[in-house]
């Protein structure tokens, strides 16, 4: 599954907000510290998708893991890396979405970037189309540029300037494939699309893979700060949360007769969820159902 942003879909897009890039900022959110290192979260606001990037400060250099949608977000995150006065010795894809690369060329355009080797391929294929056709429907808050994988990330573990890294591949969650950033100094596990803090869940079919991965996270029971690919960093409730938002789409997919009945329900149970444009972009163009069935 690939998530692509249109125009009508996004809803926010005839705005003269949107039109005149002046866009609301993100948010900037200190998720972890040790005495050895230091985590920020931006945060997208979530009218915007709330699409998360994450800044380890590390003793000597920083690690940046996903690059935004929309420049004017990844500007942002690098005016967070230029205020810490480090270089940026890697720059990680957590998955080939391209609401979490697309948005980095012009503000990171000589970074290393790192990824999976699926991710690598994937983004490499498609990522110039998908830059293309963004900057067909948004002009200037889309990035000129790509700065796409060139090194492949191995799983295991790895010592980064003295702090123990674990990296998992996950499979057949939100993305197809995803990298997992687990840092146990920090008790903080990287988990980007496969949580979701109270922004609605991008559902594109079959959720059995998502419930595995979430449930494998839950496992993982040293790990107390968990960061999300979309929304602000949370602590371990929230994976029970979205379990149960599962469990309320698959009982709302199945007595539902309509697109609108089907969303309309959802909103009503998690009104003070944002992204909603989300609902309306997967259920547009991703998730496949005989709505005439009851």
């Amino acid at each position: 599954m690939k998530k692509t942003f249109g125009l009508i879909t996004l809803g926010f897009a005839a705005s003269a907000q949107v039109m005149s890039q002046e866009l609301p900022t993100a948010s900037v959110v200190l998720a972890a510290q040790t005495p050895q290192l230091k985590i920020y979260t931006l945060v997208a606001p979530p009218e915007m998708f709330a699409n998360t990037s994450h800044v380890i400060e590390l003793p000597h250099e920083l690690v940046v893991v996903d690059g935004q949608f929309f420049a004017p977000y990844a500007q942002q995150l690098k005016n967070l890396t230029d205020s810490l006065k480090k270089p940026i010795t890697r720059f990680y894809i957590s998955h080939d979405h391209p609401d979490h690369y697309l948005g980095m060329g012009d503000a990171f355009p000589q970074v290393p970037v790192y990824a999976l080797e699926d991710t690598k391929k994937s983004i490499g294929k498609n990522g110039a189309q998908a830059l293309q056709q963004r900057q067909a429907q948004f002009g200037g808050i889309i990035a000129r540029s790509l700065n796409i994988p060139t090194h492949v990330q191995q799983v295991g573990k790895e010592i980064i300037d003295g702090v123990t890294f674990v990296f998992e591949k996950a499979i057949d969650n939100e993305a197809a494939v995803s990298l997992v950033i687990k840092i146990p100094a920090a008790k903080t596990y990287i988990a980007q699309d496969i949580v979701y803090n109270h922004i609605h869940l991008f559902i594109s079919g079959d959720t059995s893979g998502w419930r595995n991965a979430l449930k494998k996270i839950e496992s993982d029971k040293d790990y107390t700060v968990i960061l999300p690919g979309h929304g602000k960093p949370a602590d371990r409730s929230i994976l029970k949360e979205d379990l149960k938002y599962l469990d309320f789409v698959d009982k709302t997919l199945a007595t539902s007769t309509s697109k609108e009945a089907y969303k309309s329900k959802l909103l009503a149970a998690y009104p003070t969820y944002g992204g909603a444009g989300l609902i309306d972009i997967y259920l547009a163009y991703y998730l496949k159902k005989d709505w005439s069935e009851k």
